[in-house]
């Protein structure tokens, strides 16, 4: 009698939890690839991916709701102004909007044509939002959405297309008026302005910049393939190799085994003492001195070569989660690693 009554309390917490669902979600268990993340709180997030897939979790990760999208074509990065106000952006050039704290996501005609594609995007407030993309693609919304303004390179520098024309990654705005974006063969843009205007810096480096993070207008990271992680404090006039190396180099020079120590880097997010930076085949390193060193974690084994695509801190940076391939996802806590399916913290690298 016992045991039955241990199978009737879950089986009445599983409905209760269904019940509690909104409308239009559904308890799943997450297979698909994720590329974006957004954390709401330490226990909130919303994750984005393949297959026009949205994910919400209230719980750190134990548990995900799906909602419909409307779309079935790979979404990249989503990021929140409020609680209640959030956009997501993919391929050919997708955006969707909520107004209701994701309850229902409406697509946003895009000033961006679709044969390019949307990887990621910057929330300043309920009002004005910064998307990036293929080939120089820039777009911005200072009306909630109502209309996008095409601000691409192409557009906002045409005399030097097509020396312009490079993927952009990422984008990070410290505040309304300083942001950054970072894409192929070592591009960074700046903006003091707001975004009226661009201006290219030098990194020091050709490889590809896959994320960009700046924690005030003055400090902030970049990180790219070959493991690079490069750190500035004086708002991207001199740069410093904290990991990897600026030189471009094949395989062959660089070796087999290197190469494997230096997996590609996709995602970097500082906030305060803490930060993140997560790559390819499992590699995930953290900071809790505010970004002047780095810790690799070690994966549990069965995770070490699943890439990780997405990282999202909360404002004081204590707080956060990660994700990427076949449904990876784990929460972050000061600094350590949580994977929620087991509760394991994941430790320190040698």
């Amino acid at each position: 009698m016992e045991g039955r009554g241990r199978h009737v309390a879950v089986l009445a917490s599983i409905v209760a939890g269904v019940l509690a669902l909104p409308a239009g979600a559904r308890a799943v268990v997450v297979k698909d690839n994720l590329y974006g993340v957004k954390a709401m709180s330490a226990s909130e997030a919303w994750a984005v991916g393949n297959f026009g897939s949205i994910y919400h979790t209230a719980d750190a990760g134990k548990t995900w709701e799906a909602r419909d999208s409307g779309t079935k074509v790979p979404l990249f990065a989503v990021d929140f102004a409020d609680a209640a106000h959030g956009w997501i952006v993919g391929k050919s050039s997708t955006i969707l909007a909520t107004a209701d704290g994701g309850k229902t996501w409406k697509p946003e005609k895009s000033a961006i044509p679709p044969e390019k594609h949307l990887f990621n995007l910057k929330v300043i407030d309920a009002r004005t939002v910064w998307v990036v993309g293929d080939w120089g693609a820039i777009a911005t919304t200072r009306d909630g959405g109502a209309t996008w303004e095409d601000r691409s390179l192409a557009v906002i520098r045409p005399d030097r297309v097509p020396d312009d024309d490079v993927v952009l990654y990422a984008v990070s705005f410290p505040d309304a008026q300083h942001g950054f974006i970072a894409g192929e063969f070592g591009t960074l843009l700046a903006t003091a302005d707001g975004g009226r205007s661009w201006r290219k810096q030098e990194v020091g480096t050709e490889k590809t910049l896959f994320g960009v993070s700046f924690s005030t207008p003055e400090k902030g990271w970049v990180v790219g393939i070959d493991g690079l992680i490069l750190r500035t404090r004086d708002a991207g006039q001199t740069w410093e190799v904290q990991h990897g190396a600026m030189e471009l180099g094949s395989v062959e020079e660089l070796g087999f085994l290197e190469t494997l120590k230096n997996p590609g880097l996709y995602d970097v997010s500082v906030v305060g003492q803490y930060g993140v930076v997560v790559g390819d085949t499992g590699n995930l390193m953290t900071t809790a001195d505010g970004g002047e060193t780095w810790t690799a974690r070690e994966l549990p084994e069965e995770e070490r070569l699943v890439w990780l695509r997405g990282v999202s801190l909360l404002p004081g940076g204590s707080a956060g989660f990660a994700v990427g391939a076949r449904g990876f996802m784990a929460a972050i806590d000061h600094g350590q690693i949580a994977l929620p399916a087991n509760g394991r913290r994941v430790a320190a690298g040698p």
